[in-house]
């Protein structure tokens, strides 16, 4: 029998900073920490959340997490299963309601929160939360503190064949068996767009929330109004770079939000820490000291960032 939402376990890990951890943030900025987020005479530390790619493995986002755990952040680790993301998207409404309620299940509701998503795979994880937090759902999580999000090589427009490429490269077998996935994705993914554009014709449910068709349509319109950082480069074989620059360019620009973004040129997909490790990790952590300081310049109260329906 199929799992639904109620069954669904989540795979994930998180860390607490230890006292020896490093210290990005200078005197100035650890006195800016302090006053937004002081309880009881502590400090209460930032979370990063982290949503991985397809294909990726625990031992490769813990080295993304290491840049904020020694950095005085909370991490929480979550790789979305590809058999979700590619076949039961259906499925990822539980899985954005069960990575909300970690907040709460460790008791960091008084913590800020940024989330860091790799690639479609984490795109399509954030979607969902997005959605889920501007609805009347979210009043469930009016208290969530997000202060920001970074997106690394993501999100791509709709194209099957790119889909199918990614897919088949995140099953790490050999170049045959990648050949046969490649094939097999192709052709599901070619039924599954003619299911769904039948199904808005004769107005049936699918279940579906987030098309994993749209994705890119919903990182582009979502209601989110945080601080956004992307990171992509112009080598990257799964997302071109111009898809990214449209992002960006139209939430900068005509919905005048605070974007940022840092294009690099030779690196791989969801490689650019592994090409520019220093780069990478100096901008993530001054887009999140950024995002802090702001938010303690003006003031706001430690209220949340978004406004449930």
């Amino acid at each position: 029998m199929e799992k639904g939402e109620d069954d669904l376990e989540l795979d994930y890990h998180i860390t607490f900073p230890t006292p020896t951890s490093g210290d990005v943030f200078d005197d100035e900025d650890a006195d800016l920490l302090h006053d937004f987020v002081d309880v009881s005479e502590e400090v209460v530390e930032p979370v990063v959340i982290l949503i991985g790619w397809a294909g990726c493995k625990d031992q490769y986002l813990a080295k993304y997490s290491k840049i904020y755990e020694q950095n005085r952040c909370i991490t929480i680790r979550y790789i979305p299963p590809r058999e979700i993301t590619f076949f039961k998207p259906h499925l990822l409404h539980g899985i954005g309601v069960r990575v909300l309620d970690l907040i709460g299940d460790f008791n960091l509701e008084e913590s800020p929160v940024f989330f860091h998503i790799f690639s479609n795979n984490g795109a399509f994880v954030y979607s969902e939360i997005s959605r889920i937090l501007h609805s009347k759902e979210g009043r469930k999580f009016s208290k969530l503190k997000v202060k920001g999000l970074i997106v690394d090589s993501a999100p791509g427009k709709r194209r099957l064949i790119k889909a199918a490429q990614a897919f088949a490269l995140s099953t790490g077998n050999s170049s045959f068996m990648r050949m046969a996935y490649f094939i097999g994705m192709v052709t599901y993914l070619f039924f599954l767009r003619i299911y769904l554009f039948l199904s808005r014709i004769f107005n049936r449910s699918t279940g579906i929330t987030v098309n994993p068709y749209s994705v890119y349509e919903y990182i582009k319109e979502d209601k989110a109004r945080w601080p956004q950082l992307y990171l992509y480069s112009k080598s990257d074989e799964i997302i071109p770079h111009t898809d990214v620059e449209e992002i960006v360019n139209y939430r900068k620009d005509k919905l005048k939000l605070h974007i940022q973004s840092e294009c690099w040129e030779t690196s791989k997909h969801v490689s650019i820490l592994r090409e520019y490790p220093e780069p990478y990790a100096n901008k993530c952590l001054m887009f999140v000291r950024d995002c802090l300081k702001e938010d303690g310049d003006e003031a706001a109260g430690g209220q949340t960032m978004y406004t449930p329906i």
